[in-house]
Parts: structure tokens; C-alpha cells; sequence
């Protein structure tokens, strides 16, 4: 018996944006299964809503994956992969495996002989980068700085160190803290080093900026941050790279 194939599916970024960023083949696979491996069932059902709109939410399966419980099984995730079953993995925000749970799945689906099939789909992470102006060759994903104070002015001072000799450093918060995070940007960079802020990334509220630490500690007109979607880069002037 064939095994089934496991799809990697993106969702969007922002409210409204499928149509726009999604090639009509995403669409038409995502309207052919109906087993799913989700972050959050309840983000899952929004977003199949989009990607399937032909199909009632409750002819899908999903399969949460337990944040608290990493250790479980993962090939019971890819039972019906193992039975002939194509299935979808999605993320609760843009491509699935990046900066989210589901590469352990997609580490057991290697392990099991399973095909693994990604789409083209939004990734805040490159879309970010895009747009930036920064350095695109040589770049850092860093996830979510430390909580602990110490740890996170070290993180900071790795995260300079690490522009100043040419690598792009890009990273996210939880939006709810997007306002105080900026601010201790501003006072923890370089003034010549160089920021970007983008966030509500393809929707109708997107906003990109990219400029120096020391412009924009001068800007007292700044966008609001707060409970937005938004990724961050530091990186320099591509004239002095």
C-alpha cells in the first residue's frame, strides 16, 4: 500500500489576505484532505474556513499538537499518512515548520518514509526580510527574546555584535509587549545600527519602516504596535556591509 503524503499548508497572515498571497493550487489541495495536524483547533477552524471554504469545518479531523507534552508519539499523528491517507499540517500563522511546533512532525514523516509536499505561502520571517533593505545573505531567526532581564541584555548585545559583522538579526514578540520591546530597542542598539518594524504584513493595515536607531528615537510620531502582528530586523546599511 502507497503511504499517503503529507502537505504543508500555509495560512494567512492577516484577515482577508488568501486570495492575494495564495496560489489557486494551495486552495484546490487543501479542499481534498480532510485529516489535519493543527497548533490550535480553534485557529485551525478559522483558517481551514479560508483555505477550504467548500468544505464544512466538521468533515475535518484535526490532531492538536500538545505544546506541554512534546514527548508524544508523533507517528500517531501520521496514522492516516501510514494508512494511504493524504493530511495537511498548518501552523497557527504562515508556513508550517518555521518558528512552530510541526517540524517534529515533519522530522517523523522522513523517519517514516512519508512524503513531505510544502506550498508557497506568506512567512512573515522572509517577507520581513524582504522588504527590509538589510543584508539578505547572511541572517538569524532568534524566535522571542529572553524573559529574564540578564539573559535578554545579553541577547541584545549578541544580537549587535552579530549585525556589526554583517549578519541580519530578525525576531519577534509577543504583540502585547510590541510597544515596551521598542523601546528598549531604541535604548539597547547602536544609534547607527539600523531597525525595521513590520507588522499587519498583507493586510490592508501592513506597515513597513526600516531606518536608523537614531532616526527613529527622534520620530515622536511612531506607528502603534500594540496587540499587532509585527516582526523585527537589525541589521546596517547595505553601504557599509
Amino acid at each position: 500500500m502507497d503511504l499517503g503524503v503529507l502537505h504543508l499548508l500555509p495560512v494567512p497572515l492577516a484577515e482577508g489576505a488568501a486570495s492575494a498571497v495564495f496560489p489557486a493550487d494551495v486552495m484546490e489541495t487543501a479542499a481534498h484532505l480532510r485529516h489535519w495536524i493543527v497548533e490550535t483547533p480553534k485557529t485551525a477552524r478559522a483558517h481551514l474556513k479560508v483555505l477550504a471554504p467548500h468544505v464544512a469545518v466538521s468533515e475535518h479531523h484535526l490532531s492538536p499538537l500538545d505544546k506541554h507534552n512534546p514527548e508524544r508519539n508523533t507517528a500517531d499523528f501520521l496514522k492516516p499518512c501510514l494508512e494511504g491517507i493524504d493530511m495537511g499540517l498548518i501552523s497557527d500563522a504562515g508556513v508550517p515548520g518555521v518558528a512552530d511546533p510541526g517540524s517534529r512532525i515533519i522530522e517523523a514523516a522522513h523517519a517514516l518514509g512519508i512524503r513531505v509536499l510544502p506550498w508557497v505561502g506568506p512567512s512573515s520571517i522572509l517577507l520581513g526580510l524582504m522588504a527590509s533593505g538589510f543584508n539578505g545573505q547572511n541572517f538569524q531567526f532568534v524566535g522571542y527574546l529572553p524573559h529574564d532581564q540578564s539573559e535578554r541584555k545579553k541577547q541584545w548585545s549578541a544580537m549587535e555584535r552579530a549585525v556589526r559583522q554583517g549578519q541580519t538579526q530578525i525576531f519577534i514578540e509577543t504583540p502585547y509587549r510590541n510597544e515596551k520591546m521598542l523601546e528598549e530597542a531604541l535604548q539597547s542598539l547602536g544609534p547607527d545600527l539600523h531597525f525595521c518594524i513590520a507588522c499587519d504584513l498583507s493586510g490592508p493595515a501592513e506597515y513597513i519602516r526600516s531606518r536608523s536607531i537614531q532616526e527613529w528615537r527622534k520620530d515622536r510620531q511612531r506607528p502603534t504596535l500594540h496587540k499587532r502582528p509585527a516582526i523585527f530586523l537589525i541589521g546596517r546599511s547595505n553601504r557599509i556591509l
